[in-house]
């Protein structure tokens, strides 16, 4: 599943962001794909979490949703993150203060899902900014 955003007539060209979102729920994934994809400066693929997912995809950004993703799976895909230089953004369903914990840890952003998708894009924007050297770890949003 891969979808970039539309560009306007004259837009100016910039580099897209590559962004792989990440949910063991099609639907939940293609919905964050197809709204994450509205902006034209995201390059968007959607996948289930398995062990080669991230590595395969190189992306820039990984928006995970941890809904069914185990303390296992999640270290594994924080490392698969830090392998491909990507950062990482994860969603979450309830407070869960372990994943948070291990995200922060990685200079990742946790956000419940609850805050609703309303600044995602800008968050993926920003994250992605951030240098691997001088990045700051992200707080708790909501």
């Amino acid at each position: 599943m891969k979808q970039t955003g539309a560009a306007g007539a004259g837009a100016r060209r910039v580099p897209a962001v590559h962004t792989l979102v990440i949910s063991q729920h099609e639907g939940v994934r293609a919905q964050l794909v197809a709204y994450l994809a509205r902006l034209p400066t995201l390059d968007v693929d959607g996948s289930p979490l398995t062990a080669a997912t991230i590595i395969a995809a190189r992306p820039d950004v990984v928006v995970l949703d941890l809904s069914r993703v185990d303390h296992a799976c999640l270290r594994a895909a924080i490392d698969d993150t830090r392998r491909v230089g990507a950062r990482l953004i994860a969603l979450a369903s309830m407070h869960e203060p372990d994943a948070e914990e291990l995200v922060i840890r990685a200079s990742g952003l946790y956000r419940l899902k609850s805050a609703g998708a309303d600044g995602l894009a800008e968050a993926v924007l920003q994250v992605a900014a951030r240098s691997p050297t001088n990045g700051r770890a992200a707080t708790h949003l909501d």
